[in-house]
């Protein structure tokens, strides 16, 4: 594990599937046993399950995903046996999207309110003409002491340096061919469960080598549910892709910036065209975003500042991109934003804050070594 004075535990990864997952479990162990008791104590009470009953769920789709994609559920079973943890509870830490947010069958459920943020700034709106990309991580206030940074050094492919949840083998994040991808929910509960575990795609598209082949990860089936995936590349291209388990739609940079909340910007897809209500909540942070992403441009450029600005936005009234939790909120549903990210794929560093951004600071993580790149720096820097 590196420097302390990084916002979350750096956990370095090398070699190949199943010594990379050791190594991640061996130093997350603490991590990942607290993330188990949360989803076991908070969350799988709240959907009327145990959680064994959603470890047993997962354990017979095992050997359809070692099918899909061996390499990863190889390193789940190293986070297994470095944690001490059973393959079963890895996999269900893998699975949450499924259970976190109810299939579309149980409609009976309530449906937790979305967050995310996600921008992608090309070289030609930056003040500085660097291409920035990252967003805020809105979930749930009961993992924030499971995250880690996993720096993955691979025998083949390209170096990542991913954010997630202890035990995860992928979420948001970037490697050293210069690819960035930054996620969002859309608010549908489309499922195909036959489908790899959202992580696993999103691991797929980081240890891409070129921004193709990460574009195809993204769009290629099957899909276990509804994610939008903006994708950069450090030589001036971003794509927002809008995907759902059955069909996929694409946005653009629009005067060479993108920017993503969580409800469908490319079109409603038909499967949920009758029925699709955005949330509030998205489309207030999709409206403070975009505003102020505008004028920047128009005033010279996108700056790093202009980003932070953003990513620590509030309203008069406390709503805002960023998210505070609601104390009053049952542990179950108490949202957050529990991470920022800012990465500079023209310099290779990741600027990383733990928890609200409005409130810490600021880390630079150098992309190629997973060390601490350079002192801490306050959220208007």
């Amino acid at each position: 594990m590196s420097s302390t004075s990084s916002p979350f535990p750096i956990i370095v990864a090398e070699g190949d599937a199943p010594n990379r997952g050791v190594a991640h479990g061996q130093q997350a162990r603490d991590q990942i046993a607290a993330s188990l008791a949360f989803y076991s104590d908070a969350v799988a009470p709240s959907i009327g399950a145990t959680f064994g009953q959603i470890v047993d769920g997962v354990l017979r789709r095992l050997p359809m995903w070692r099918a899909q994609d061996a390499d990863i559920v190889a390193e789940i079973e190293g986070i297994a046996e470095g944690s001490g943890f059973t393959v079963g509870e890895i996999l269900a830490l893998n699975t949450r999207g499924m259970f976190v947010v109810p299939p579309i069958d149980q409609q009976d459920q309530r449906v937790p309110d979305d967050g995310c943020t996600s921008f992608a700034v090309l070289p030609e709106a930056s003040s500085d003409g660097h291409l920035r990309t990252g967003q805020n991580w809105d979930y749930l206030e009961g993992i924030a002491d499971t995250i880690v940074l996993l720096h993955l050094r691979p025998e083949r492919g390209p170096r990542q340096l991913v954010i997630v949840e202890a035990g995860q083998v992928g979420r948001h994040g970037v490697n050293t061919s210069g690819i960035a991808l930054h996620a969002n929910g859309l608010g549908s509960r489309l499922r195909d469960p036959s489908a790899p575990p959202s992580t696993f795609l999103r691991r797929r598209i980081l240890r891409s080598d070129n921004i193709t082949a990460a574009i195809e990860a993204a769009i290629m089936p099957p899909r276990a549910g509804s994610t939008n995936f903006m994708l950069s590349h450090r030589d001036g291209f971003a794509i927002d892709l809008e995907t759902v388990p059955s069909t996929i739609r694409w946005l653009m940079p629009e005067d060479g910036w993108l920017f993503h909340t969580n409800h469908f910007e490319a079109g409603v897809p038909p499967e949920l065209a009758a029925t699709y209500t955005p949330s509030a909540d998205s489309l207030l942070r999709y409206g403070r975003g975009r505003r102020r992403l505008a004028l920047a441009r128009a005033d010279g450029g996108i700056s790093r500042a202009d980003l932070v600005d953003v990513l620590t936005d509030h309203l008069g009234d406390g709503r805002g991109v960023c998210s505070h939790p609601d104390p009053d909120a049952p542990r179950h549903e108490r949202w957050m934003t529990v991470a920022t990210v800012i990465t500079d794929l023209t310099e290779g560093v990741m600027s990383v804050a733990a928890g609200l951004p409005c409130q810490h600071d600021f880390v630079d993580i150098d992309v190629s070594s997973g060390t601490v790149a350079a002192p801490a720096r306050a959220a208007m820097a």
